[in-house]
């Protein structure tokens, strides 16, 4: 009855009028200084929430993932609804404090006007009003969906990163390429070619490669929190998501100088530059679901779950014959 119970909110709503009330309460108070309250921005326009979704819309940030991450949250929340009603509640004190460090940062965002220690903040405040509210036992589910906010907080070392990934890109282009054959030569993060058949291409920001590092860090965690029942399976795919997302990289911009060298520098440098992006991020993507293949068994597994199978279907029929 109990369950039943929790899994009808109207009817509880009815039976705790009390807890129904505080918890709007708190929400509708939630909503104010995070959805209402403009603190950020150049001109003190923007509240908390309007801050992240439109830092993850510039260019500059190279953080367009970050306005699906609300989408992933509520998908993994969505995924063990059920076994959040059906969990026991109680109230945890400790969920109390966390919820006060919460408040904690977003005072100390206000007063220092820092939208990433405000945002940061979203987390505690949430995790630690669940826990206090409804306990251990409900709040371990939003453990991981709510983590999920700082994949959508750029960093703020994101421009060094930058320039060291526009340099690893140019120096793998430039070696790879001049391997098939290419007559180039590399400058910081310009390839230009040594005859002057074509002009210099620059490896700009948008070529370092570092918005499919992130977004790729990104799928990389929430597929390993779903297909993977060992944390150290969940850190081997983040890990090799970063690799994996420069390799790819470096491969579009070696297809770029040796489509510039060998048939049309313009199309390389305009065209197929514009859509490239398309076509190898799904190459790091591959890269990804063949590592989760492989750390849990690969082909070795399969041919062992299929021999099982047909062995318990062969125990089967003996079973039915007798």
């Amino acid at each position: 009855m109990n369950n039943l119970r929790q899994q009808h909110p109207w009817l509880w709503l009815r039976e705790n009028p009390t807890t129904a009330a505080l918890l709007l309460t708190i929400s509708g108070t939630l909503i104010y200084f995070y959805g209402a309250i403009p603190l950020f921005g150049n001109y003190r326009e923007q509240t908390v929430i309007y801050w992240i979704w439109a830092i993850c819309g510039k260019a500059e940030y190279d953080y367009g993932h970050g306005r699906f991450v609300p989408l992933a949250m509520a998908f993994l929340v969505f995924r063990s609804w059920k076994k959040i009603t059906r969990a026991p509640r109680s109230s945890e004190w400790w969920g109390l404090a966390i919820l006060l460090l919460g408040i904690f940062f977003y005072i100390v965002a206000y007063r220092t006007i820092q939208a990433r220690v405000a945002a940061g903040s979203i987390p505690f405040v949430l995790f630690g009003l669940i826990a206090f509210l409804w306990g251990r036992h409900v709040a371990k589910h939003f453990i991981f969906p709510l983590m999920l906010v700082y994949f959508a907080i750029p960093l703020p070392g994101l421009t060094q990163a930058t320039n060291g990934l526009q340099v690893i890109a140019t120096q793998i282009a430039y070696h790879v390429s001049s391997l098939c054959g290419a007559d180039i030569i590399a400058a910081g993060t310009n390839i230009q070619s040594v005859t002057g058949k074509w002009d210099a291409l620059k490896i700009a920001e948008g070529c370092s490669g570092v918005r499919s590092l992130i977004a790729l860090t990104f799928i990389a965690t929430v597929y390993g929190y779903l297909t993977q029942d060992k944390l150290w399976k969940q850190v081997v795919l983040i890990s090799v998501s970063i690799p994996l997302a420069i390799l790819a990289n470096s491969i579009r911009v070696t297809t770029i100088v040796l489509i510039a060298e060998y048939w049309n520098a313009e199309f390389a440098a305009k065209t197929y530059h514009n859509f490239s992006g398309f076509i190898f991020f799904p190459l790091g993507l591959s890269g990804l679901l063949l590592c989760g293949f492989l750390i849990n068994g690969g082909w070795k597994r399969e041919r062992q779950t299929t021999t099982s199978r047909m062995i318990q279907s062969g125990n089967e029929d003996n079973a039915n014959r007798e």
